[in-house]
């Protein structure tokens, strides 16, 4: 039987440490609880918003007018395949480096390349996370969950998901609640080494285990990310822009060592940290109680005492400089809560 909370301050559950409060408030650990979750809602005719670790949001000072769900749905389950393959069914309420620590330590191969990414596996499956060339939908099988709109069950493949970079359907479509993630990972060494620095780490391995990998993601990360249990952050702020090859070209010539993967349909994506770091100057940039982390532009911090308005104050003021220095719109990867 879940309880309903009220006036819950929600900055204690963000990593960015800011945000106001929830009007009603409720921790859901099954499907039962989810049930009476919409039950609730539709009596009452409240929004509903579905939070995990928190760790990709930017909620206002004003909180959330509706009712917030606390997921914390548990439950893993491996199940061995031939041609060594092993099935995960993951409870979305789980912590998804809690389920790469157990992952990498069986040594099955496909998520260590995310280890340290804060957040739940849900949360992971509707941001479609990824760091170091890897990303969730990579070895994603399916996802169940409910229709909080009709109550329905439904079971989506991948392809269902509509994964795009930092999207997926569950993300365009909050209706959509995941209950549980099912992941096939590999048995055998399967490397995605195409980071550069990850890369380089392996060089010189001369046996190569998931939990070698997780470890040296682990240290990568350390080094460049700051510290989310220390220094309040979402993690990256803004997306890495995707450009079209003339307007790459364009600026290819007005800064040569300008970095680029491709995409599909003739565009390619560049480097946001790159661009505001070696042609905006703003490493480290800081105003008031926000600021670019030093080490890592793409991260916006809060200083300490940072709230809603600040941040998009600070948000908006980066991406005009970006607009003016090169001419690309950017958009922000964090997920705003009203």
């Amino acid at each position: 039987m879940f309880k309903i909370q009220e006036d819950i301050l929600l900055k204690d559950f963000t990593t960015f440490q800011i945000g106001g409060k929830a009007h009603s408030f409720a921790v859901v650990k099954n499907e039962a609880d989810l049930k009476e979750v919409f039950s609730f809602i539709k009596t009452r005719k409240l929004p509903l918003f579905v939070l995990g670790g928190g760790s990709n949001l930017l909620v206002s000072g004003h909180g959330f007018s509706g009712l917030i769900i606390k997921n914390e749905i548990k439950g893993i389950k491996f199940v061995d395949q031939p041609n060594d393959k092993a099935i995960l069914e993951i409870g979305s309420g789980e912590i998804l480096d809690e389920v790469i620590t157990l992952t990498t330590g069986r040594g099955l191969f496909g998520l260590e390349n995310l280890s340290g990414i804060p957040g739940t596996i849900g949360g992971a499956v509707v941001q479609n996370a990824g760091a170091y060339g890897a990303e969730i939908k990579d070895h994603l099988l399916s996802v169940e969950g409910y229709n909080s709109v009709n109550g329905k069950k439904f079971v989506f493949n991948k392809d269902d998901c509509q994964f795009g970079y930092r999207v997926s359907l569950f993300k365009k479509n909050k209706k959509f609640i995941i209950t549980s993630v099912t992941l096939k990972l590999n048995k055998k060494v399967v490397l995605n080494d195409a980071y550069a620095s990850l890369k380089e780490s392996l060089t010189n391995e001369k046996e190569i285990t998931a939990e070698k990998i997780r470890q040296i993601v682990l240290q990568i990360r350390s080094e460049k990310l700051p510290d989310w249990h220390k220094i309040g952050t979402a993690g990256s702020f803004f997306k890495n822009p995707i450009i079209n090859k003339n307007k790459f070209a364009e600026l290819k010539l007005k800064y040569p060592d300008l970095p680029s993967f491709p995409e599909t349909n003739d565009k390619v994506k560049v480097p946001l940290a790159w661009i505001l770091d070696k042609i905006c100057h703003l490493k480290g940039f800081k105003e008031g109680k926000v600021g670019l982390y030093e080490k890592q532009p793409l991260v916006l911090v809060n200083l300490g005492g940072a709230d809603f308005t600040e941040v998009i104050n600070f948000s908006n003021k980066i991406k005009n400089i970006v607009k003016e220095k090169t001419g690309i719109e950017i958009e922000e990867e964090v997920e705003k809560v009203f």
